[in-house]
């Protein structure tokens, strides 16, 4: 919805929109005992300025954390492949400049593998993390891929994991299999089982 609803519009009734979905959003989650709601902080294009993007979405964001805090949810800005925060220390700062404590991040590791080193960013970014989606991703084709099936490498991503204290949710977001509904998150269950016997 964010991607049709962009946070960082130049048209004040496109972000009003957006930042109604955050408000319903954070109403929903509340409702089913989900402590998080996730968020794509902006979506570039050539007709605003970077600066004034980040002057929007920051601006969007902001007037949200309202709603986030009535409900007790915790918004998550996800890194997506939006032309916007592609560096840590970069979406560091953009959290931080917002300043509320209801607006963390929701870390993918597969969207930020070709950008740079995952955990990196998870060292960097460390006590905002509140969620983490994990998929793989394969260089030479550009693709998102199941778990070990790309070239994360993941007991890195693990260990930085704990390193920084993190102690929430793995999401794994991968799509089902053609030929088994059940496939997919059987094998994502037996990935999952290999990263946590890292941590014993």
């Amino acid at each position: 919805l964010f991607w049709k609803y962009n946070l960082a519009s130049p048209d004040e009734h496109i972000r009003r929109k957006g930042i109604e979905i955050i408000k319903y959003g954070c109403e929903f989650a509340s409702d089913i005992g989900a402590k998080i709601f996730l968020v794509v902080p902006a979506v570039a294009t050539r007709e605003v300025s970077y600066a004034d993007m980040w002057n929007l979405s920051k601006k969007s964001i902001i007037e949200a954390s309202r709603f986030a805090e009535e409900y007790g949810v915790i918004i998550g800005v996800e890194n997506v492949w939006n032309k916007f925060l592609y560096s840590p220390l970069e979406f560091r700062r953009f959290i931080e400049d917002i300043s509320h404590p209801n607006v963390k991040v929701y870390f993918d590791v597969g969207n930020v593998f070709f950008l740079g080193f995952p955990e990196q960013w998870i060292k960097h970014l460390a006590d905002l993390i509140v969620c983490v989606h994990v998929k793989d991703f394969h260089s030479s084709t550009l693709q998102f891929k199941p778990l070990f099936e790309g070239d994360i490498q993941w007991k890195s991503v693990i260990e930085a994991l704990k390193e920084a204290g993190y102690n929430g949710y793995l999401n794994v977001e991968i799509g089902p299999y053609p030929g088994h509904p059940l496939k997919a998150a059987m094998d994502s269950k037996a990935a999952l089982d290999i990263m946590f016997s890292w941590l014993q």
